[in-house]
């Protein structure tokens, strides 16, 4: 968490946080949440803590993506977490929050977009 902010805090400047609900397009930083991630992409499936280390590899695979290469749970969040980046300029995530607290955006599947 500490260093996503310092990671923030550099690249904030040129991607300011994404403050809406709604991504406009551009540069933008913005939030997510691995746990949430693999709970919407998991859908009824239901997700578990203490299952992480093999259901997040699932949720890579299942979205076409080569997690072979990754070995730590961090990497499997920041893979996760890019995979909403992609969600998100498809236009394609839920936002949860408000414009005081901020918002974290999860991905909606293709089965659950009917917006």
């Amino acid at each position: 968490m500490f260093n996503g902010e310092a990671i923030y805090q550099v690249f904030s400047s040129d991607y300011p946080l994404l403050s809406s609900r709604d991504f406009q397009g551009g540069r933008v930083s913005f939030e997510t949440f691995p746990h949430a991630v693999t709970c919407a992409l998991r859908g009824k499936e239901g997700t578990s803590a203490k299952e992480k280390r093999r259901q997040r590899p699932e949720v890579l695979e299942s979205a076409m993506i080569d997690a072979s290469g990754l070995k730590s749970i961090d990497d499997f969040d920041a893979a996760l977490c890019a995979l909403t980046a992609r969600y998100l300029v498809e236009g394609r995530t839920y936002a949860y929050g408000d414009v005081k607290g901020g918002y974290i955006h999860v991905p909606i599947p293709l089965a659950l977009n009917t917006y």
